[in-house]
């Protein structure tokens, strides 16, 4: 196993369960909400594609990817505070789209203390714009080797994202 996987395992293995209620960041462009009495909510953040962190081609795909990570987390902290306990509901806005994508996974625009997630997260150099038309998503560009600035490819197979 190479070092960056090991150390994106031992990253993983730190981080805090989703509590009652919360916001826990898979990656850079997919989020889960929880809150009590509501079962636990997949979103995956339209118009931009972070670099993959689980399925990652290549150590600079999964360095980039969890660099992503780590910038959403800092951008969601700063309108809610503490991720693990945070109210998405008083903290976020979400805008859910009316059909969830092929994973089942709900499709919706995020706004973070007046902040638009994805708008900051391709500004950041983090994401790359990425469109979805009616649910049809295109090839992604490969994560290895093609990149934005050195820094937010994307990655990975045609899944959705």
């Amino acid at each position: 196993m190479s070092t960056l996987k090991t150390l994106a395992l031992a990253f993983a293995l730190t981080l805090p369960a989703p509590a009652l209620a919360g916001i826990y960041v898979t990656d850079g462009d997919t989020i889960v909400l929880t809150a009590p009495g509501k079962p636990r909510e997949v979103v995956r953040i339209v118009g931009m594609d972070a670099p993959e962190t689980r399925q990652a081609r290549c150590d600079s795909e999964l360095r980039r990817g969890l660099e992503a990570k780590a910038a959403l987390i800092r951008l969601l902290s700063a309108a809610c505070g503490e991720l693990a306990r945070a109210d998405a509901r008083r903290c976020l806005t979400v805008a859910r789209l009316p059909r969830p994508d092929r994973y089942g996974r709900t499709l919706a625009t995020i706004t973070a203390g007046g902040r638009d997630v994805t708008a900051a997260m391709i500004s950041a150099g983090m994401a790359r714009p990425y469109d979805c038309p009616n649910g049809r998503c295109p090839r992604r560009a490969g994560g290895c080797g093609a990149n934005i600035g050195d820094r937010g490819t994307a990655g990975g197979t045609n899944d959705g994202h």
